[in-house]
């Protein structure tokens, strides 16, 4: 090896080792790199370690919500839309399941008194079932009306707490 290749392999090697490229003795054995280098600036995790003369990384609001106003009002439109959709899925899955409850009472009635109406008891028993799933139709609907003026209460406060912190 002539001079010059030392010359050139020394300079290349030392802009190297300037810049930060070359190997660290941060591992357990002499001359071996570690996986990374050790910098006295940086805590084990990885964050700048403030004792050094760093500053922590830079505060994380986990509240903080960098949407827009016209944002907002969409995802709300949009949450509340959801909401009347699952409301009116459950309406009438409770209601068809009282109809069916319903035909399958009339259809016992029927049964046992032979299709008679004009028997009292027949007539007892109808007007006991026609009261029964009525109180039960209402109850559906008194509880559906309870969850949705609910949701909207909860839509109220997400967007009067956007509206605040705003």
């Amino acid at each position: 090896m002539n001079t010059r290749q030392t010359f050139w392999i020394a300079v290349i090697g030392a802009t190297l080792l300037i810049a930060g490229c070359g190997p660290t003795t941060g591992g357990r054995y002499y001359r071996y790199p570690s996986y990374r280098t050790y910098d006295p600036y940086y805590n084990e995790s990885g964050t700048i370690d403030p004792y050094y003369g760093g500053t922590y990384a830079p505060y994380y609001d986990p509240y903080y919500d960098a949407r827009s106003h016209a944002e907002e009002h969409r995802d709300l439109a949009r949450e509340h839309e959801e909401q009347h959709e699952k409301l009116e899925q459950q309406y009438n899955k409770a209601m068809g399941r009282l109809d069916r409850q319903e035909h399958q009472a009339e259809e016992k009635l029927n049964r046992k008194y032979g299709g008679n109406a004009a028997d009292p008891r027949y007539q007892q028993e109808e007007r006991k079932i026609d009261q029964r799933y009525d109180y039960k139709r209402q109850k559906v609907e008194r509880n559906t009306a309870k969850e949705h003026r609910e949701g909207h209460q909860e839509l109220e406060r997400e967007h009067d707490a956007y509206h605040n912190n705003w």
